[in-house]
């Protein structure tokens, strides 16, 4: 019953699914690396920074330039940098200009017409910066807010799998 529930489900949803799943995927890839806590959260941190900065297509490899130069999880960077993609980049897009007009005292929503309507090189000069200073500050909060739950995540996992394997010991009694 609930295998055919989950079935619909899957069915009615694919966008929802496939996001949930990717979601989980990079999740236990960034579980399972195999170094301290604050070296990964340093890493994914250093690539969320990366991936919600405008870096023009290069975050990934700008944050393993990074996170090499900091002495951060490498991996962790990369899929950290993996923040930024189509699904999400409309919210952060959005985001940095309502965060940029509310730093300049401007109107967001006419922001928000004018960064979709303008092209890049014609007349904008003024809503890029808008969405430069507003992106400044939502990468900031993203980069930190990233370290402290991947470190407290990690910790948590690792602390989890350790009372399991400690559980199975005890239920084969070593």
């Amino acid at each position: 019953m609930t295998n055919n529930r989950r079935q619909r489900n899957n069915r009615r949803h694919p966008l929802l699914v496939r996001l949930k799943r990717w979601l989980r995927l990079h999740y236990l890839r960034i579980m399972r690396i195999e170094d301290p806590p604050e070296k990964i959260a340093r890493g994914a941190a250093i690539g969320v920074f990366m991936g919600v900065f405008p870096t023009f297509g290069v975050g990934g490899f700008l944050a393993f330039g990074a996170a090499f130069l900091l002495k951060a999880n490498k991996a962790a960077a990369v899929i950290g940098s993996f923040i930024m993609n189509p699904v999400t980049s409309p919210f952060f897009w959005t985001l940095s200009i309502v965060a940029g007009s509310i730093i300049f005292g401007e109107n967001y929503s006419h922001m928000l017409s004018r960064f979709k309507g303008e092209s890049f090189l014609t007349g904008a000069e003024w809503v890029y910066i808008v969405f430069l200073a507003g992106n400044l500050v939502v990468t900031a909060v993203f980069t930190v807010a990233s370290y402290y739950i991947v470190k407290r995540s990690i910790i948590k996992h690792r602390k989890l799998k350790a009372e399991r394997r400690l559980q199975r010991f005890k239920e084969m009694g070593l």
